[in-house]
């Protein structure tokens, strides 16, 4: 019988860890969405430096050929700048620009493209690998072979939840075994004044990811709707007014020290990374209890 060092062993265990946690990973970036998601609206924007030529025909048709299977429809959309001068009420001036709006039949995901950014959004998302990943990889890459951008300047993704349970909300403690505990602190009785009630706050976090990156977090009791029903991209279904828990979380990279070239696989890479802690803090975030009663009953 050959005998088998221990160092060898070792080394099989580590590579056998490390397969496992990869699969992992792919599996959770895969995972379906919930039954009944709380996510009312994605976005992901790319700043870059300001496109040499604007929107000639050419281009207009490199970017609808690539996501014209999702995004068949032309909407351009007109973006007012006003600049108001101090003490007055009348403009200095008006600026007018017109930028590339692709939808979806349905209005739920569109695809901006504007002389500074490019933005893809959706309130239909379905999971980040299986398909708003792949979109935006489209939208990316049609730029580059169209007007690629001398450079990127920012890149954002940013996810707004609208939680809500049906019965809570129209107290404070309402949330209590919905949402961590942590988020709530802002009701604990020890902060109260005495007589009165913790109905509405909103509390921000930011915590630094990487050096050039961070994720920005919004949390809170609200009431109404976060993502207007009725804005340029719609909502299917969406609910009545009423009271929710607010997350909107906001994940970024940027470097005031350089200026990067705009490539697809390293722009791709950079929305992977910004994905990662913006799906765990959402885990961290809810109970089991939500998702067992809410999100997936």
């Amino acid at each position: 019988m050959v005998g088998v060092s221990s160092a060898a062993i070792v080394v099989h265990l580590v590579a056998a860890s490390v397969t496992l946690l990869v699969i992992a990973s792919e599996v959770a970036a895969a995972t379906p969405p919930f039954r009944n998601p709380p996510l009312a609206l994605t976005v992901l924007e790319i700043r870059y430096t300001e496109l040499a030529g604007g929107f000639e025909e050419e281009m207009l048709h490199i970017v609808r050929q690539a996501v014209r299977g999702r995004l068949p429809l032309l909407e351009p959309q007109i973006e007012e700048h006003i600049e108001m001068a101090l003490g007055t009420s009348e403009p200095i001036s008006v600026q007018r620009r017109t930028h590339l709006r692709l939808g979806s039949r349905d209005r739920t995901t569109a695809l901006v493209v504007k002389q500074d950014a490019l933005v893809v959004e959706t309130t239909a998302y379905a999971g980040w690998s299986q398909s708003f990943r792949p979109l935006v990889e489209k939208a990316i890459r049609a730029l580059k072979d169209a007007n690629p951008p001398d450079g990127v300047r920012r890149v954002g993704l940013r996810y707004i939840d609208e939680i809500r349970v049906p019965g809570v909300g129209s107290e404070s403690s309402d949330w209590t075994g919905y949402v961590n505990d942590h988020l709530l602190a802002a009701a604990s009785p020890e902060i109260i004044p005495s007589g009165m009630q913790a109905q509405q706050w909103q509390g921000i976090v930011q915590y630094r990811t990487s050096p050039s990156s961070a994720l920005t977090v919004r949390y809170g009791p609200q009431y109404g709707h976060a993502v207007d029903p009725g804005g340029p991209t719609r909502r299917q279904n969406p609910p009545p007014p009423g009271h929710f828990f607010l997350l909107d979380s906001d994940s970024y990279w940027s470097d005031e020290e350089e200026v990067p070239e705009y490539d697809t696989e390293w722009i791709m890479e950079r929305c992977d990374l910004l994905h990662a802690p913006a799906s765990e803090f959402f885990d961290i975030a809810v109970t089991d209890r939500l998702r067992d009663e809410v999100l997936n009953a």
